[in-house]
Formats: structure tokens, C-alpha cells, sequence
């Protein structure tokens, strides 16, 4: 049994009419995607963390450059 939540109230998908049913489907559709988009983020975060971190083995001191130098 599907169910449905909104304010502290539950209902029965299968109960609902067909439009109300395909409206469901699509907002589990929806979820889905953004849950994904978020574990997604998540692990590019990461990824990003340890290449900021892996980055540090390469940094020398004959690279430093004054701000002025830099380009944008």
C-alpha cells in the first residue's frame, strides 16, 4: 500500500482517483530524483575535499604567486 502524508493526515493512494494516483507517481518520481541529485552532491563534496587534499602534495613555493599576478 502506497500512502500519502500532509498534515498529520494519511491516506491510501489506491483510494485516490486515477489523476490523484498519477500525481502521486510523479512526486515519488520527483523525490527520487532529488534524493539522488543530493546523494550525488554529496559524494562530489567529497571528492572535492580530497582533491583539495591531494592538491597539497604538488604545491611548491616557486608557484607562489603575488595576488596582483594572478588572472581571473
Amino acid at each position: 500500500m502506497w500512502k500519502y502524508t500532509q498534515e498529520d493526515k494519511t491516506y491510501d493512494v489506491a483510494l485516490l482517483s486515477d489523476e490523484g494516483q498519477a500525481t502521486f507517481q510523479l512526486l515519488a518520481t520527483v523525490q527520487n530524483r532529488i534524493d539522488g541529485f543530493q546523494s550525488d552532491l554529496t559524494i562530489a563534496q567529497a571528492a572535492a575535499v580530497a582533491l583539495h587534499q591531494k592538491m597539497q602534495e604538488y604545491l611548491e613555493d616557486l608557484a607562489i604567486v603575488e595576488d596582483n599576478e594572478t588572472e581571473e
